[in-house]
């Protein structure tokens, strides 16, 4: 029998670094697969607060594995721990979160919202970590990377906040698609335009190569409206945009 688990994980990379912290969850994950420990359903990146007062690296942002997971907790947040340890950058603040779906409740992602507008601190998330049970761990330096590792869990369980970077099928669409295809060859459950409203499969997008799904109501949905192409012709654009600096999201 396998469980719904959330993995939240923050602050493994440092500015001017190979590689962002998207990178080593998508490979985190893959680890985990790899190791037997379950089926990874997707990656997710929530916005955090960005404010002077905080040390990140580029956007603030962190990272949250949903995983199918055939081991127990602990055995999962074990192989966390030592994928993280032996892969963060040095100089970087990383901190690693597990917890089940069941044991997300409505605290923790009050607690995740309240990350994307205050400053908090370390102690918030342990003493909430440890009131709910769940596995939270500093894996160097300050150990800061806790505070988002906790938050990211917390959005994510409340099933209406940030897009994935990982999902089956979306690395793969490329060019214009229509609505139908990107249906048919990925894990997006819907397509809707600006007002929420369902897409007819032979809509066509232009995809510019970059497709990455917003998490709604606990799912992956695209969200697209019709691009402004100076022509007559009908195109449709996702809404979700990279950021004009480019965000090493994988």
């Amino acid at each position: 029998m396998t469980q719904l688990v959330f993995i939240g994980i923050d602050d493994t990379d440092i500015l001017g670094g190979p590689f962002g912290t998207g990178r080593v969850a998508r490979e985190l994950a893959q680890y985990l697969e790899d190791s037997g420990l379950g089926q990874t359903v997707g990656v997710i990146r929530h916005q955090l607060l960005v404010d002077p007062r905080i040390h990140y690296t580029s956007h603030n942002s962190s990272k949250c594995i949903e995983f199918e997971a055939a081991a127990n907790l602990s055995d999962l947040h074990k192989a966390g721990i030592k994928y993280i340890k032996e892969h963060f950058q040095e100089g970087s603040d990383p901190g690693l979160c597990t917890c089940s779906a069941s044991q997300a409740n409505k605290e923790l992602t009050e607690y995740g919202r309240l990350a994307q507008k205050d400053v908090l601190v370390k102690s918030q998330a342990i003493n909430l970590a440890k009131k709910s049970g769940i596995l939270l761990s500093e894996l160097g330096g300050t150990g800061d990377g806790i505070i988002g590792a906790l938050a990211s869990v917390g959005l994510r369980a409340g099933g209406n906040d940030g897009r994935y970077v990982q999902l089956r099928g979306i690395r793969d669409i490329k060019g214009q698609v229509s609505v139908g295809d990107i249906l048919k060859n990925t894990a997006i459950t819907a397509v809707v335009d600006e007002n929420g409203n369902s897409v007819d499969n032979k809509e066509i997008i232009d995809s510019h190569d970059w497709i990455k799904p917003s998490v709604i109501n606990g799912k992956p949905v695209l969200r697209i409206r019709v691009a402004n192409t100076g022509t007559s012709i009908k195109i449709w654009e996702t809404i979700e945009k990279k950021h004009k600096k480019a965000e090493k999201e994988g």
